[in-house]
């Protein structure tokens, strides 16, 4: 009996005595680990505080249709095919559109990810645009700074805010010569203006999202390189957080607390520390983690892009321009005369303070003139999707008439649905009014109403389709959606209500982050007292 005691005795400061050592190794470890990531906690925490309301500059849908001029129907002498003849291109485009070059029609075909422009008045191919020419182009879109525009340089390589642009290279990029500093980028290969940036959207990018994602150019140009780097740091800083929050449980003593004294046995700034890991170290990993796979890592997560066999099923393998054999400039012409048709406008400006310019255009309303047209297929029917300044959009058929088609019954979705799974049994079909916990936007520019079709395949697949065009516009698997969670729930506090909750989110991603950047500055602090010791 006495043996016995005396074995659980010894047995049991055998084990505290491990954890006593534990702790010393994992506070030596936390420390060194510490003393190298602090900093870039402090980046992180400060940047995300910029991008909750700042993100990347960019020349945003609402002003490029604005700044567009109309597409006059009278000086579209090509039809979709005679166009696409004068392209001589290899395979089908995957895309046309149709939209000016300083006031002239031109069609563009978009074939093995690069655009091929061909005018549409007397069908010569757009060779690269030259520096004066897109001068002119930024001109007419800019009228107010005609005098002062001046072209500054042609950008053959990404600089900071091209990383990971697809239009066609060279960039030209032109100044306006403003109070606000603003720069303009011009494609050579169609003539558009794809980006715009000034003194403070540089500032915020470079402050916001460029510090947040580690995207310094000589860094992010190195993919592979800067992909690990954010990868397997972030796994330690996944690391140092749960290590910390070990240590910081272990330390906190609820006796001491009972006692009337500090919870901490530390003084000072390591006692801010311990408070403040205490509070806010498990969302400091939960962001960490989320974070990390937002980087895909390990192919863990899935493209939620519906598969190409999908598309081609609905949209049909590229555009087939003879089919349509309405022109474009009988659709413009009914339009001229056809004024006032009602129209949806489907582009908003981004839900972040710092951006916001203006008010957005009314969702509903009276059509205005066309600025671009897309010429796309539903189920091998062909249509003109018709876009105005203000981004209402009018869907006409290609084929007869041409006539104005208020998008498409749950039926003929049906029936595009089958065809993009063909024989695979359908569980359920669903017709969404509003957004569902999968498919949403905070902004509000996803089309709706959508068809919701979920299969019983093995992935679980979930597709949904446009009522206004048609368009497979997502997939979700078995696979994807806890990804979805773990990564927008736990990273941007993207949870059903909540995130679309305005106010009440912000302040609440203001706190946190808040208290993260508070963290990790005791972090700073800490580290510098034991360097300079």
């Amino acid at each position: 009996m006495v043996r016995s005691r005396f074995s659980r005795t010894g047995l049991t400061s055998a084990i505290l005595h491990a954890v006593k050592r534990a702790i010393t190794l994992l506070t030596t470890l936390h420390r060194y680990l510490g003393l190298v990531f602090c900093l870039i906690f402090v980046i992180w925490f400060a940047s995300g505080l910029v991008m909750v309301y700042a993100r990347m500059p960019e020349y945003g849908a609402v002003e490029r249709l604005a700044r567009l001029p109309p597409v006059e129907g009278t000086s579209i002498r090509l039809t979709p095919a005679e166009a696409l003849e004068q392209a001589t291109l290899a395979d089908a485009p995957a895309r046309i559109r149709i939209s000016t070059v300083r006031a002239r029609p031109v069609y563009r075909f978009f074939v093995q990810g690069e655009w091929v422009t061909v005018f549409a008045d007397d069908g010569r191919v757009l060779e690269q645009l030259s520096s004066d020419a897109a001068l002119d182009v930024v001109r007419d879109a800019f009228p107010s700074e005609r005098t002062t525009a001046r072209f500054v340089e042609t950008l053959r390589e990404p600089d900071q805010w091209t990383i990971g642009m697809r239009a066609g290279r060279p960039l030209h990029v032109v100044s306006l010569g403003d109070g606000a500093a603003t720069n303009v980028y011009v494609a050579s290969d169609t003539g558009e203006i794809v980006l715009k940036t000034d003194r403070s959207s540089r500032f915020w990018g470079y402050a916001g999202p460029v510090m947040h994602w580690f995207y310094f150019r000589p860094l992010r140009v190195k993919g592979e390189l800067w992909y690990n780097l954010v990868v397997y740091g972030s796994v330690v800083g996944c690391l140092l957080c749960v290590i910390g929050l070990v240590i910081g449980v272990y330390r906190y003593s609820l006796a001491r607390l009972r006692a009337g004294m500090s919870g901490t046995p530390y003084a000072g700034w390591l006692k801010w520390h311990h408070y403040a890991g205490l509070i806010f170290g498990v969302i400091t990993f939960t962001w960490l983690f989320s974070g990390m796979l937002s980087m895909e890592p390990w192919g863990i997560s899935e493209n939620a892009a519906p598969r190409r066999a999908q598309v081609v099923a609905v949209r049909g393998d590229g555009v087939d321009a003879a089919r349509f054999t309405v022109t474009p400039r009988q659709v413009l012409e009914m339009l001229r005369l056809e004024s006032g048709l009602q129209a949806r406008s489907e582009v908003t400006r981004r839900p972040h303070a710092l951006d916001r310019s203006g008010p957005d255009p009314e969702p509903r309303g009276a059509f205005g003139s066309a600025r671009e047209i897309e010429l796309i297929q539903f189920m091998d029917a062909p249509f003109y999707r018709v876009q105005d300044q203000d981004g209402r959009t009018l869907l006409l058929t290609a084929d007869t008439g041409p006539n104005v088609k208020e998008g498409f019954t749950e039926s003929e979705l049906r029936a595009a649905a089958n065809a993009a799974m063909p024989g695979t049994r359908v569980q359920e079909a669903l017709w969404l009014t509003n957004y569902d916990s999968y498919y949403y936007d905070r902004a509000g520019e996803r089309p709706l109403p959508v068809l919701r079709v979920k299969y019983a395949d093995a992935d679980e697949s979930w597709l949904y389709l446009s009522a206004l065009d048609g368009g497979l516009l997502l997939r979700e698997t078995a696979s994807g959606r806890p990804v979805r969670w773990l990564y927008h729930g736990l990273h941007s506090l993207d949870f059903p209500g909540f995130y679309q909750a305005g106010w009440m989110w912000e302040v609440v991603v203001v706190i946190l982050c808040a208290g993260g950047l508070l963290l990790s500055m005791t972090s700073v602090i800490v580290g510098w007292r034991f360097l300079r010791k």
